[in-house]
């Protein structure tokens, strides 16, 4: 079987969210550049914010899930999990507001291991779920 990749599903208000973070942390890096005395000061806060902004972007369009015939990988920028598909107890929807590598509250928490969790949401949520074997037919 080859990879499956399946997007992350993205709320409205997550996505604004981010934008508006985003959008605010240009604005700082302006203000900041052009108001301080100190060419040092103006380095550091212009590459902190810089590396926030690229952060943010790459959680961004970088979450997804891909399934082969043994694993499952979530990726959330430069997040990683591996876990494999025989290790997976249960899978349930949920809207948790912990944090998780999904865009989206229209989850599903998944239980594998010794009673570890990771909450996901993919786009196509019936295509996930029979590509790791939890489809509800």
């Amino acid at each position: 079987m080859t990879e499956k990749r399946f997007k992350s599903k993205v709320d409205t208000w997550i996505a604004l969210l981010i934008m508006a973070v985003a959008a605010m942390d240009i604005a700082f890096i302006v203000f900041i550049a052009m108001g301080s005395e100190s060419p040092a000061d103006q380095t550091r806060v212009v590459l902190i914010m810089v590396g926030l902004f690229v952060f943010l972007m790459w959680l961004a369009f970088r979450t997804y899930y891909a399934v082969d015939k043994n694993t499952l990988r979530v990726v959330s920028g430069p997040f990683r999990w591996k876990i494999a598909i025989d290790e997976i107890q249960s899978v349930s929807p949920t809207r948790s507001l912990w944090s998780s590598p999904a865009m989206s509250l229209d989850r599903l928490r998944i239980v594998y291991g010794n009673g570890r969790r990771i909450m996901v949401s993919p786009a196509d949520k019936q295509g996930f779920l029979r590509a790791i074997g939890h489809d509800e037919n």
